[in-house]
C-alpha cells in the first residue's frame, strides 16, 4: 500500500519533448525586457522541436500572414521567451533556423537554378553553417549627425509584421495601376494613395526604432517628439539614419549559399559556382522530414 501512495503519478513526464539543440542569441539577448538566455542558466537558450499542431498551424494562411502562427511555434519551441512579438527582429532568422534543426535535422534540400543554362537543381544545405553565419555581429546603435546622435534598436517582430502587411498592400497598388480597365485619372488617384502610404511606411519604420536623440542641451525620449521631428528631418539626414538600420538589419539577415556547379554545366558556359537563396516560406522550409 505504501509503495502505491508513494509512486509517481506523471508517469509520462520522462517522455516529454527535451531540448534538441542550444541557440547563442544574435543580440545575446539585448533589446529584452528580460534577457532569455541567462534564465537559461548557461547561457544558452534551449530550442524543442516542434509539434504536430505547430506544423498544421503553418499551413494556415491567414495565421501565416499576420505572424499568429510564428509566434505560437516560438512560444511552444522556446519556451524561455515570455513574449515572441517583442523579440527583436535581429534574431528572428537565427531562432526559426534553430526551430528547423531542432524539427528535422541540420540538414535541408533547396532547389536553385543555374545561370546560363537555366537548369533547375537542389543541392544539401548545412544549417549549422547558416546559423552560425548569424552569430559573432554587433548591433551598432549610435547614429552621429553634426552635433546630434539619434540611438537606434531592432524592430520587433510585431512591428516587423505589420511593417510588412503595410508593404503587402502597396504592392497590391502597384498591380491596381497595371490594371487596363482603369482610366488615367483612377490611376492617378490610386498612385498619390499608393506613395502616401508608401512614404507613411518609411517613415514609421525609421521612428519605431529611434528610441533617444540627444542634443547638446539634453536628450529627447518621447516617441511623439521623435516621430515629428523624424518627418521634418531634410532628406538627406534621413537617408543616412534608413541607411545605418538597414546596414544593421543586413547583418543579422541569412545570407545565400554558395554551392558548386557540375562540371557538365560549366563546360555549357554556366559559372563554377553559384549561390542558393535561403528563403523562410513555410512551404518548404518548415515541410521536410
Amino acid at each position: 500500500m505504501e509503495n502505491q501512495i508513494n509512486k509517481p503519478t506523471d508517469v509520462l513526464a520522462k517522455y516529454a519533448r527535451q531540448p534538441k539543440i542550444y541557440l547563442t542569441l544574435p543580440s545575446g539577448g539585448r533589446f529584452y525586457a528580460e534577457n532569455p538566455m541567462e534564465k537559461s542558466g548557461s547561457g544558452e537558450l534551449p530550442i524543442y522541436s516542434m509539434t504536430a499542431k505547430d506544423e498544421l498551424g503553418l499551413k494556415t494562411p491567414d495565421a501565416l500572414l499576420n505572424g499568429e502562427a510564428t509566434v505560437q511555434m516560438i512560444k511552444n519551441c522556446c519556451p524561455l521567451i515570455d513574449d515572441p512579438w517583442s523579440i527583436p527582429q535581429i534574431d528572428i532568422d537565427a531562432i526559426i533556423v534553430a526551430i528547423r534543426i531542432a524539427t528535422y535535422g541540420e540538414k535541408m534540400t533547396a532547389g536553385f537554378n543555374i545561370p546560363v543554362v537555366n537548369e533547375e537543381m537542389e543541392s544539401e544545405i548545412d544549417l549549422r553553417t547558416v546559423l552560425d553565419q548569424l552569430q559573432g555581429h554587433t548591433y551598432e546603435n549610435d547614429v552621429h549627425i553634426g552635433d546630434l546622435t539619434f540611438h537606434i534598436i531592432p524592430l520587433t517582430y510585431k512591428h516587423q509584421t505589420v511593417l510588412y502587411q503595410q508593404t503587402l498592400e502597396t504592392q497590391r497598388i502597384a498591380q491596381v495601376l497595371g490594371d487596363d480597365k482603369l482610366n488615367e485619372e483612377e490611376k492617378l488617384k490610386v498612385f498619390k494613395e499608393g506613395f502616401k502610404k508608401l512614404a507613411s511606411t518609411r517613415l514609421d519604420g525609421v521612428a519605431k526604432q529611434v528610441v533617444a536623440i540627444k542634443t547638446p542641451e539634453g536628450e529627447e525620449t518621447n516617441p511623439q517628439k521623435i516621430a515629428g521631428f523624424l518627418d521634418a528631418l531634410a532628406a538627406d539626414d534621413f537617408d543616412v539614419i534608413a541607411k545605418h538600420i538597414d546596414a544593421q538589419r543586413a547583418k543579422f539577415e541569412v545570407r545565400p549559399q554558395p554551392v558548386k556547379v557540375p562540371d557538365i554545366h560549366v563546360k555549357n558556359g554556366a559559372p563554377s559556382e553559384t549561390e542558393i537563396p535561403i528563403m523562410f516560406d513555410q512551404a518548404n522550409f518548415f515541410v521536410s522530414r
